[in-house]
Formats: C-alpha cells, structure tokens, sequence
C-alpha cells in the first residue's frame, strides 16, 4: 500500500530552520528550506542549515521546492541545497521570489534556478500533488499557507500566520479557504506553534500605527525605528507617516536600503522615494523632522544600530533627546546582546522604548485563540504540530485535543522523524539522526563536530607550539626547543610557564638522544612532547591546552 511521508528536516523542536519534505512514490516536494542563525559566531560557526543528504540520494524524485514566505528560516538554505546538487524549480510568491532572487545573487546561483512566481489563490499541479496557496497575515508581505492535495488524503500546511483584522498591507488571512477544505476533509493539519503560549488574540498592525503617530509627532530630536529589514509593512506604517507628518527617512543598514528598493519594486511602498534622504544628509534637516529606519534590532555584530550605539558610526551620533523604538521580538538567545545595546544607547543620551516597556511590536504568529480557531475551522483528522520549540509542539498538541483531535491522532514530531500516513492511519515510521549542518562563512563550508570541538578547547584552554628542528640523517635535534602559547594564561605566569616548559622539553630531547645512541627502540619524539607538556600544564594551571610538537627534519 502506498503511504504518504512527511520527514521534517528542520523547524519541530526548534524555532528557524524550516523545511519539510513530503513524499508519495516517485515524488518529493519540499516545503521550505530555511537555516538558523548561530550562536556560535565566536567559534566560526555562522549559522546552521537542514542535512540535505537525504534529499541529494533521491534529488531525481523532487519536484518543487515550495516557499511560504520570505523569512530567511524558511528561504536561507535555498543556496546550499542547489549547491548541493539538488534541482528544481522554486515556487514563491511575488516578494517572496524578490527575497529569493537576491540570496541567489549573492552566492551567483541566480541563473540556475527555475524561479516561478505564485499569486495567491493560484494552484499548480505534480502527478501526486494538487497545491493551492492561501494568503495567510504575517510579519512579511507575501505569506502564504499551502492546501496539498495528496492520494491519501488533504494535508494543510500553513506557514508561519496570524489572524489580523486590519493588516496595513494585503487583505485579512482567507479562513473562507480553511473552512472550505474543513468541511471537504482535511487528514493532516500541520501548523505553527510558535506563539502557542500566549493567551491573548495576537495584536493587529493598526495598532502599530496609532503608536508611531503619537511618538513620531512628539518626537523633540531624532528618531531611530529598528526592525527587521523583511517587516514591510511596518516599513510601510513609517512611510506613510513621514508623509503624513513631513518628516525624513534615511535607512541604515544594508537589507534595510536593499528592501526598501524590493518592496518599492513590488509595488507595496507607493511615493516613499520622495521622503527618503541619505545618512549623510540629516544634519541638514531639523533633528525632530528626520527618522531613521535601522537595523541592527537583535544586537548584531557590527550592524548600524550596535555603532549607533557604541559612538561608532560614521553619519549618526545620538544627542539627549533622541528617540530610539525597537519595534521587533527579542529572539530567544539575543536578549545579552540585546540588552546590552540598549544599555548603551541609554548611556548615549537617547530614551529607548521596547517590547518590555512598551507596546511598539506586535509579533506575526498566531497567539492560541486564534491557533484554536485554525483547528477548529478546518477540524484535522491527524495533527503535527511544527514551528516551535519542543515545549511549543507540547502545549499546541494540547490544544489540538482540546477542540477535538483524538489523542491518539495528534503526534508531537522532531526533526529526522519519518511519518507515514495512509486515508486512515499515521506513524511516526522511524528517525533519521544528523539533521543539521554547521555553516562556516558565507561560502557554506561545512564544519565536522570535530573542528568545532577543537576550536572549543583552543578558545577555552589555549594552544602551545613546541618547535624543534632534527637532522634528516642522524634524527638528532640541532635545534630548539622553541615554546609559543595563545591564550594559555595570565601575562605575568606565562613567562614563567614557558621557561619551564622549555626545560622539560630539553630533558625529553636529552632522553630521545640517549636511546639514539643506545640504539634502542627509537621512542615516538612528537608524542612524548605532547603528552607530558600537557600533563605539566594540567599540573600548574589546572588545564590541558591543545599541544601542536612541530618537528622539522633538515
């Protein structure tokens, strides 16, 4: 019997990476295929992408890849897959394809991709698959839920969403399409859990804007709004404004000036050309008639808002007075240097409004009532909850039950799960292990758990170099011991250190030459040194650095 397979690559137990694969026979789609930024940026280590080994064994059975929106979580592995060897053309929505376009660009993939371009509502069809986009609201333009029809049964997937009334950009999310594939049957529901834990209806973009009038017409010095460069609609919101109230806009930040001219392109940010001026030119203008739109919200490394913040930039200067709104969530595992952003835009003069003080954000993901809601229109036989840490998956399985879902129909996944459903059944089949790949560098270099825990030692113990130059002939040493260390101790103890590690390694000199001449076994020179260096610093410092004997036979 054939069974439909549904293997989440990333996205379930975690909050990023998005990809899922869904396989009936000789077809795969691939529903996003997104990365993670790292936290790991001190070991090299830039961000994380989906393992695509299993995909590049069965790349002549994929079809499409199938992007919901245009977040780098569910478009950013896109270059690496390709590079990967894995081809087919990529469905996206209008701005979404813009987004995509660009990452392309970047790593010059641009012209060997079947890039083609949905409008909500459309379908498109495969042998196995029927799939119709539904425009659903979110913090991006452009979003989309998707309705699979399958041999087996209906499957909805519906990105990341919320349920906004009043939505600055496009129309309210199509719950009419939901209720419609509720009432024809619906076998499979896989849906975002991200704000599962939140009680209250998610707020509306309206509200965003009611707050910007009031703080950008009271403005008494320069404002910086921060947020991110994908939000643009929130760009939108302060567009409009600025026309409004006669301000200025400058952009800081380079995704901020490159999406700006991408929703500019896609028609969505209608005149804004006129209120734009350069960085270079606020001085020009009064200080309470210019806005700033900034990146840099999550504390980034080197990005425009931490140099505005640390005195470092080169056209902005922040006085008393100044206003600065960070209108974005903290991401979890950002809130260190996110807080200490904001302590330094504080300490240069500037009040600082964000989401702990102040109602200046409104997330993108639906919040439970209207995750309930989701559940209860299109009433699932099974469920899988995704996009969400594994506590998420927990509370909205919960949920899942509470309108209706039998127990036994509702699955809380992880990424390597393999889930095998027929029109009556789903299984959790088997678990594939190694979802995940560590990105070094833009290139996509991928780094082994290997080098990565080396580079850990070296950052948290120190690395000595122990130099010795050997005749070729005779293997005895004319030369050294030379003894270099990094990061291995305190300045003042390091002398010290080093003299002695030098006389230690003259006496394993002494004792190699001795058995040299005594012609016995010859003993291993490189790994002695090794070894008893790092039992010696263990002994006087507490810790076993990374040793690297260099040799040289002359």
């Amino acid at each position: 019997m054939s069974v439909l397979r549904v293997i989440p690559l990333g996205g379930l137990g975690e909050i990023g990476m998005n990809c899922m694969i869904l396989e009936f026979n000789d077809e795969i789609l691939v529903v996003d295929c997104g990365l993670i930024f790292s936290d790991l940026d001190y070991l090299g280590v830039e961000f994380v992408i989906p393992d695509f080994s299993y995909l590049r064994e069965k790349k002549d059975k994929i079809k499409a890849f199938i992007m919901t929106h245009g977040h780098e979580d569910h478009i950013g592995a896109l270059p690496f897959a390709i590079k990967a060897g894995i081809h087919a053309p990529v469905y996206a929505s209008s701005f979404t394809s813009l987004l995509i376009r660009e990452r392309l660009k970047e790593h010059g993939l641009e012209d060997r991709v079947d890039l083609r371009v949905f409008r909500m509502g459309d379908q498109f069809s495969f042998k196995n698959f029927k799939i119709s986009t539904v425009s659903v609201n979110h913090s991006i333009i452009d979003s989309a839920a998707l309705i699979i029809d399958t041999p087996v049964g209906k499957v909805i997937h519906t990105g990341d969403f919320k349920i906004d009334p009043t939505p600055f950009f496009g129309q309210m999310i199509d719950l009419n399409s939901f209720a419609r594939a509720g009432e024809e049957g619906v076998l499979l529901l896989l849906s975002d859990s991200t704000n599962v834990e939140r009680h209250e209806h998610s707020m509306s973009e309206s509200v965003i804007y009611q707050k910007f009038e009031q703080l950008f017409a009271a403005a008494q010095g320069l404002t910086i709004v921060s947020m991110f460069a994908s939000n643009v609609s929130r760009m939108g919101q302060v567009f409009d404004l600025a026309k409004k109230l006669n301000k200025k806009i400058a952009l800081a930040g380079r995704s901020m000036e490159q999406n700006v001219k991408l929703g500019l392109e896609a028609g969505y940010l209608q005149g804004a050309e006129s209120r734009v001026i350069r960085l270079e030119e606020i001085d020009h203008y009064p200080r309470d008639q210019v806005i700033i739109l900034s990146t840099g919200s999550q504390g980034e490394h080197r990005s425009a808002l931490i140099r505005i913040a640390m005195g470092e930039h080169g056209q902005v200067q922040l006085q008393p007075g100044d206003l600065v709104l960070m209108s974005s969530k903290f991401i979890p595992g950002n809130e260190k240097a996110i807080g200490r952003m904001i302590n330094h835009l504080f300490k240069q003069g500037a009040e600082v409004l964000y989401e702990a003080v102040h109602d200046i954000h409104v997330s993108g993901h639906a919040t439970q009532p209207e995750l309930r809601q989701m559940l209860e229109l299109v009433k699932p036989k099974f469920f899988i909850p995704i996009h969400g840490e594994y506590r998420h998956l927990v509370h909205h399985a919960s949920l899942a039950k509470q309108t209706g879902v039998l127990d036994q129909n509702t699955f809380i996944a992880v990424n390597g799960d393999v889930i095998e459903l027929t029109s009556e059944t789903c299984r959790i089949a088997e678990h594939r292990e190694e979802i995940r790949v560590l990105v070094e560098g833009r290139e996509g270099n991928d780094i082994s758990k290997l080098v990565l825990r080396e580079r850990r030692q070296m950052g948290e113990k120190g690395v000595v170099f122990s130099l010795l130059v050997r005749n070729a002939e005779s293997r005895r040493v004319i030369s050294g011991p030379e003894i270099i260390s990094k990061g291995l101790a305190h300045e003042e103890r390091e002398g010290w250190l080093l003299e002695e590690a030098k006389k230690l390694v003259k006496k394993i000199v002494s004792d190699y030459d001795r058995a040299l001449g005594s012609r016995g076994p010859e003993m291993d020179l490189q790994e002695t040194i090794r070894v008893e260096l790092r039992r010696f610093f263990n002994q006087n410092i507490g810790k076993k650095p990374i040793v690297l004997p260099i040799i040289l036979d002359l």
